[in-house]
């Protein structure tokens, strides 16, 4: 028996706020058939990748579509660093 779609996005949401990595109020979980689909901006790239590890984890999922954005380097003036 397959978990229903709202019980695996529970559980995904559970694992996000157990990972102290994961900015999780930031992010927007959904679920269809067994497929998480993961949005909203985190401000490091380990962190978009913890999130989708976490969301592979829980029972019920059948794959990950990591939507999950990173803030544009040139939106906050981020100059490349020279030598």
């Amino acid at each position: 028996m397959q978990p229903h779609g709202n019980d695996v996005r529970m559980e995904v949401l559970n694992a996000l706020h157990w990972d102290l990595a994961v900015p999780r109020n930031r992010l927007t979980v959904e679920v269809k058939n067994g497929w998480v689909t993961m949005s909203g901006m985190v401000d490091l790239p380990y962190q978009r990748a913890c999130a989708e590890f976490d969301a592979r984890k829980v029972p019920g999922v059948v794959g990950v579509i990591n939507q999950i954005r990173l803030p544009d380097p040139d939106a906050q003036g981020g100059a490349p660093l020279k030598s």
